[in-house]
């Protein structure tokens, strides 16, 4: 291999990897209970008492 073929492979792979670590950085967390506006249902919570 050539070291110019080295040395835009090598470009490419870590322009790769930047992107995905500032994709990874920056998209939205999807926990089942944030509580925010995650497009998740929030939890049903009775107001009835318990039986016991």
């Amino acid at each position: 291999m050539t070291t110019e073929f080295q040395t835009l492979s090598a470009l490419a792979l870590v322009a790769l990897a930047a992107t995905w670590l500032v994709r990874r950085a920056f998209a939205k967390k999807q926990n089942p209970d944030c509580g925010s506006d995650c497009g998740c249902a929030p939890k049903k919570v009775s107001s009835a008492p318990r039986r016991p």
